[in-house]
């Protein structure tokens, strides 16, 4: 059983888990695929990683040349980075609901392949994929991002709970690879979250769940985020979760 368990393989959430394990706590990172961990919105992105970030200390060798981050060498990297960690473990697995505890605490998840994920605190990191449907000109598919699937058990289970959610559309141009498309997916209602403060400031696009002990919510699953801002709301829940979890004598 993990200090920390990150639900989604985004920016936020890879932030998130790195920061955590560097810091000695014990983590699991839960995706749905471990080939699209640190996906970017297009096979070159023209963004800047935020510092004190695992995207900006891999992202040397990611650029292109042109000032633009290559989707498959950050992926790569990425992934490298994170599964030398030694306090964090991995995992491709389908989250499909909040395990609860007889007191109502969320303790972990429900995965599709049967068994449970189990944690002290879960961070629901799904960016764009909860209920997620993509179009693609005449075409609609169950889907977050171009061939990844959505969580769509997930979303039914924190709906069915009483979680308020909202509707969030975002609109992807394309690029020399890839045409434009859309994304519709559910967000968290703002009126669900409690924003914590770290250092004085509140930590921007994080979240804890007013409505259950034991659960939070980090990134593109909160509003409209972009990947910049994700990375950045990764790295500072990690420091703020640090404060409470971190070992004596751990890194800064």
């Amino acid at each position: 059983m993990s200090d920390v368990l990150v639900v989604g393989g985004g920016a936020a959430g890879c932030e998130l888990a790195w920061g955590l394990a560097r810091r000695g706590i014990p983590t699991t990172l839960l995706t749905t695929s471990l080939d699209t961990l640190y996906a970017l919105p297009a096979d070159a992105w023209p963004g800047r990683p935020p510092s004190a970030t695992l995207w900006a200390e891999v992202a040397a060798e990611a650029e292109d040349g042109a000032g633009r981050q290559r989707a498959g060498p950050l992926r790569r990297a990425a992934k490298r980075e994170l599964e030398r960690m030694p306090a964090l473990r991995v995992v491709q697995s389908n989250a499909v609901g909040l395990l609860r505890s007889d007191a109502g605490d969320v303790v972990g998840v429900r995965t599709w392949e049967g068994p449970p994920v189990r944690a002290a605190l879960t961070v629901l990191a799904v960016g764009s994929f909860l209920g997620a449907r993509l179009t693609l000109g005449p075409v609609v598919e169950h889907a977050g991002r171009l061939s990844e699937m959505a969580y769509d058990d997930l979303r039914d289970d924190l709906r069915d709970a009483g979680l308020r959610l909202r509707h969030h559309r975002v609109a992807l141009a394309g690029d020399g690879s890839a045409p434009p498309y859309t994304v519709d997916h559910d967000v968290v209602h703002h009126a669900e979250l409690e924003s914590p403060i770290e250092g004085g400031r509140q930590v921007a696009a994080a979240g804890r769940a007013r409505r259950w002990r034991g659960l939070w919510f980090v990134g593109a699953c909160t509003g409209d985020v972009g990947l910049e801002a994700a990375a950045a709301a990764g790295r500072d829940l990690a420091a703020y979760l640090a404060t409470s979890l971190a070992p004596a004598g751990s890194a800064g």
